[in-house]
């Protein structure tokens, strides 16, 4: 083998690319690049630049200040982007720095032609989701509203005092939300105050310009019960000389809307949306008539697999992006990004339903992450990658079959030096017959005839799924020598609904089975050492880490990351956590303890013998830390092997966008741990 293994430290050399924007004439993507400082150990993110027809890019935004989220105005004159870069606001004093929302995302506008970046916006908690209106005279866009912090004669915030009076009160990776809403404003290109076009006690996103420009859709939680289940509606909002005319509401609250984009006629609006309840995460396509006296959600994918979200998961980014479908030119047909077994494709939906599940537009074994069209329809830009190829950006016409065409190569140096396994697709058969999908990550110079320690990964969820996305740390880990299994146990996204709803109130009972049916046909093909087998996983994968090794001692070594271990506790401490017990259970802790304990791991503690590594970030508020606590505690108590490793400051996507040195520590600690036990 002439390449070299790859290390932990490589995660700082991979580049991650993201947000591909075609220009409107089709001739330039715009995209956002980020790279980790490894003096700093920081991320840093710039716009770049790439024409359609190749060559070589160019860098738009400096650092260190960072750029995201580029949009081309309609007219290709401006590009429109979110930074943190200090501005104006920094020449203010420390109090209207803080009103002018010093070091928060603003948008700034760059001339495509050259130029300087102009500040736009200057709100106190920033600025968010930038969309130029059709003349490209003016940008609707959402921003937080409520109170700033109270400070002390020295700068300094005061202690808090936190009034909490509904459910949602915090976000994990945000914090505290409670005080704070989302809503909707709009300014013009040459600045000055935005207007505020939405109020009220809810939290109001994604806006979308009607072709005429005289409306804007957007998605809003309004019910009664808008604070314990979440559910936006999509809404319209008549826009007349600057301020905010007639609204009407376009569903009736059975439907999770989201990403709205008004057809070219501007008669139909296309749209993301997930049942309200028993969607399994599954994300369908719908066209509402933008009269409101007509409207009426159809849904165009009832019979797909494909779930229209990027469910696969990745190390390279903490997003499962759900971008707006495009139509065609003639609105006729829809593209939009979605998953099945693995992949993340482009499909081509007919405006009139796809039946079964659509054509794709983007290669099987792939991973797409994003995507843009110009204003025509013409071509598409895309971000793709695979498990082996970190994304760069493509480009393909929207009709035709010809192959994307890639632009980029800004991981063409890594790959050149490492060895990265290919993964090997490893359908088996899991519980009940059903038919399940795996991958096998090998070590370099792999020999069949000799014996290797498995590590078996497990996903979160469970309603996303493992397949073709880009993991370092699985490269990693078969790098040092491990055979890696990753499968999609029923619960997976992108087989159906039927597939992701099989686990609902059930977890652990028959996808723990469909996962040790993929172990056990992996260990019949001879080169796996079933004395050394190691698992691990995240979120819903610690989870199932927990619960293997409470029901079976075939494991030597376990790492159980961001874990739920006790389904009652997370119920309340859990920023989403009555809503999982209510929808993914069904069941409260008071009416069904007994239901939820039976599902909990912490149950099974006393038959967990498998050495446990704990894993989990301090400002988890997804999974809390008291989960890893409980856990920690219980094993120690019974004299059990474990460690308990706690990252100060993160959240529960640690793993995927954390601090970058404490993302070397997590890996660093989890390989260790296998090498202890494992060999």
């Amino acid at each position: 083998m002439s390449q070299r293994t790859i290390t932990i430290e490589d995660l700082y050399k991979i580049a991650v690319v993201s947000r591909p924007r075609i220009s409107p004439d089709g001739q330039r993507v715009a995209y956002v690049v980020t790279t980790v400082d490894e003096k700093k150990h920081a991320y840093r993110s710039a716009i770049w630049l790439s024409a359609v027809s190749g060559g070589e890019a160019r860098r738009l935004t400096s650092s260190p200040a960072n750029a995201s989220e580029p949009v081309w105005s309609p007219d290709g004159r401006w590009l429109a982007f979110l930074s943190e870069r200090a501005g104006e606001a920094s020449r203010a004093s420390s109090e209207e720095q803080r009103k002018l929302g010093k070091d928060k995302a603003q948008i700034w506008l760059l001339p495509t032609d050259g130029g300087e970046a102009r500040q736009l916006t200057f709100l106190p908690h920033g600025a968010g989701h930038p969309v130029w209106s059709p003349d490209s005279a003016s940008i609707a866009f959402s921003a937080s509203v409520g109170p700033l912090d109270e400070l002390n004669d020295e700068g300094k915030p005061y202690p808090k005092v936190r009034v909490i009076d509904r459910l949602w009160y915090r976000l994990d990776g945000v914090g505290y939300i409670y005080e704070h809403r989302s809503h909707l404003f709009l300014i013009g290109r040459e600045g000055g105050e935005p207007v505020q076009l939405t109020d009220g006690d809810w939290d109001d996103s994604t806006p979308a310009w009607s072709p005429d420009g005289t409306q804007l859709a957007f998605t809003s939680s309004r019910a009664e019960d808008r604070w314990r289940t979440s559910a936006p509606d999509l809404y319209t909002l008549a826009i007349s000389e600057g301020k905010a005319g007639e609204l009407h509401r376009l569903t009736d609250g059975s439907l999770g809307c989201s990403s709205p984009v008004w057809s070219p006629d501007g008669r139909s609006i296309a749209l993301l949306a997930a049942l309200k309840y028993k969607s399994g995460g599954h994300v369908d396509i719908y066209t509402s008539a933008a009269d409101a006296r007509e409207s009426k959600p159809t849904c165009l994918t009832q019979e797909c697999e494909v779930s229209f979200q990027d469910w696969v998961n990745s190390d390279l980014g903490d997003e499962h992006i759900a971008p707006s479908p495009i139509w065609s030119a003639d609105g006729e047909t829809l593209y939009a990004l979605g998953a099945h077994r693995g992949s993340t494709r482009i499909y081509a939906i007919a405006r009139s339903g796809s039946g079964t599940n659509p054509p794709a537009l983007t290669p099987t074994a792939h991973h797409v992450r994003d995507f843009s069209a110009d204003a025509q329809v013409n071509t598409l830009a895309l971000v793709m990658g695979d498990a082996a190829h970190p994304p760069e950006i493509y480009v393909r016409a929207a009709s035709g079959d010809e192959e994307p065409r890639c632009l980029t190569g800004y991981n063409d140096s890594f790959l050149s030096e490492v060895y990265l396994a290919e993964p090997e697709y490893f359908p088996y058969t899991g519980a009940d017959g059903w038919p399940i999908d795996g991958w096998i990550l090998k070590p370099p110079d792999f020999d069949p005839a000799k014996k290797y320690p498995l590590i078996l990964q497990i996903h979160g969820g469970p309603h996303t799924d493992y397949g073709y996305g880009f993991f370092h740390e699985m490269q990693f880990q078969a790098g040092q020598g491990y055979v890696v299994l990753y499968t999609n146990p029923r619960g997976s996204s992108g087989y159906g609904r039927e597939f992701a709803l099989a686990v609902r109130g059930v977890w652990g009972e028959k996808d723990s089975l469909d996962i040790m049916a993929g172990v056990d046909a992996l260990i019949a093909r001879g080169y796996i050492d079933e004395q050394r087998l190691g698992v691990t996983g995240g979120s819903y994968g610690g989870f199932m880490t927990n619960w293997l090794v409470g029901h079976t001692d075939r494991f030597r070594a376990a790492v159980t990351d961001r874990c739920v271990a006790n389904l009652a506790s997370m119920y309340g401490a859990s920023d989403v956590g009555w809503d999982l017990g209510d929808d993914e259970f069904g069941a409260t802790p008071w009416e069904n303890l007994e239901h939820l304990m039976k599902y909990s791991p912490i149950t099974y503690v006393a038959q967990m013998h498998t050495p446990m590594l704990i894993v989990h970030s301090e400002q988890d508020l997804r999974c809390g830390i008291e989960q890893a606590e409980q856990l920690f505690t219980a094993l120690k108590c019974l004299g059990r092997e474990t460690k308990l490793i706690r990252f100060e400051g993160q959240s529960h996507g640690l793993s995927r966008g954390g601090h970058p040195k404490l993302r070397l520590e997590r890996l660093r600690h989890g390989i260790e741990w296998f090498r202890q036990y494992m060999g």
